[in-house]
């Protein structure tokens, strides 16, 4: 008994020497992971946000419901998804949360004289659908007359926090939505987007582009 008490006394060290790495290159691991998704320190003390799902259908309805308010219809082109994640933490802990923009570019073009007009339509929709409404102003900030450059805007905030915002110049009129605070997701969420067939998942950098308009009307194009 006492030769197999001292050569168990001999292999712990030996066991103790092998295991004891192995735990510690498993916690450091884990920590790491954990730290790098959100779960570190600070970042589990974060709200985790909107639901992702919830806030692309937000958006989608804020656009289509804005878009269809406008009498007679515009012809438009449908903008993907841009997801910017939020700044990291002090300690390099990523954020869980994100701002998701979409824009739509109208297709019709809009005289000058007709701004004023098409603001005016959308704030009485968007009011009385329960939205907070701004004011028609100048793009650069002025919302009294004289207005020193020909760009307009117009911007509301729906109920469910979508910020909405129609801008308008000589060359081109888009409906931008906006939401802050949205949990952070990507393709499995936005899916992919039509005109970048090939993008990598959750690469949504791209520039928020305005496609020119195509199309006459005879109310809208005109004076």
């Amino acid at each position: 008994m006492q030769t197999s008490d001292r050569t168990t006394a001999r292999r712990w060290p030996v066991v103790l020497g092998t295991l004891l790495p192995i735990l510690l290159i498993g916690t450091v691991t884990v920590g790491a992971w954990l730290f790098n998704h959100g779960h570190g320190p600070v970042a589990r003390h974060d709200d985790p946000g909107t639901d992702a799902g919830k806030a692309r259908d937000s958006i989608q309805s804020a656009l289509e419901g804005s878009v269809g308010a406008i009498t007679p219809q515009v012809a438009h082109s449908d903008g993907w998804y841009y997801v910017v994640r939020d700044p990291d933490h002090w300690d390099g802990e990523p954020t869980p949360t994100s701002t998701v923009d979409r824009m739509w570019s109208v297709q019709t073009r809009v005289d000058r004289s007709k701004y004023e007009a098409l603001a005016d339509q959308l704030a009485r929709y968007w009011t009385a659908h329960g939205y907070t409404v701004g004011k028609f102003r100048n793009y650069i900030g002025t919302d009294t007359d004289p207005f020193p450059t020909d760009e307009r805007q117009i911007s509301a905030t729906s109920p469910d926090g979508v910020f909405l915002t129609l801008e308008m110049d000589t060359s081109r009129v888009s409906l931008q939505a906006s939401m802050s605070g949205v949990h952070f997701a990507g393709t499995e969420v936005y899916g992919m987007n039509p005109s970048q067939p090939g993008q990598r998942l959750d690469d949504y950098w791209h520039q928020l582009n305005v496609v020119p308009p195509t199309t006459d009307d005879p109310y809208w194009s005109h004076h």
